[in-house]
């Protein structure tokens, strides 16, 4: 057997699966702010405030994951249709969490992502974060 099958042939690592249930996320438009005596932008109170919920929503729900993702991955967001607003401005703020609080290693190892308005019961907090390992 030649060693290119042997590499291929090896087991691989079971993928990593985590659902987080957060509240519906800040705006990509709200998340950061700029004053005029400092070039820095910085988290907006609004974000801070939703990053504060997000944490205490994964305690109570005892969601925290116990696996980590630290490689590629894709992240699927379900909004719940009792909100309002695009859509698409929903995921930087949950790839940046998401990194803060290491679940993932860095938001930039999302390979692909997506997002759907779902009815209420399949976001009971108003964003379902379904992550896969690739």
């Amino acid at each position: 057997m030649s060693e290119l099958n042997l590499i291929h042939d090896a087991p691989r690592p079971p993928s990593v699966e985590i659902v987080l249930d957060l509240p519906m996320p800040t705006s990509a438009n709200r998340l950061w702010r700029h004053n005029r005596h400092s070039k820095k932008p910085f988290c907006s109170k609004e974000y801070l405030a939703w990053k504060e919920e997000a944490d205490m929503t994964v305690m109570a729900a005892r969601q925290f994951p116990k696996r980590k993702i630290t490689g590629p991955y894709e992240m699927q967001l379900l909004l719940s249709t009792e909100h309002r607003g695009d859509g698409d401005n929903r995921l930087k703020a949950i790839g940046d969490y998401l990194q803060s609080r290491e679940i993932v290693r860095n938001d930039s190892d999302c390979r692909r992502g997506s997002w759907a308005w779902v009815e209420p019961e399949r976001a009971p907090r108003g964003c379902r974060v379904v992550l896969k390992g690739l």
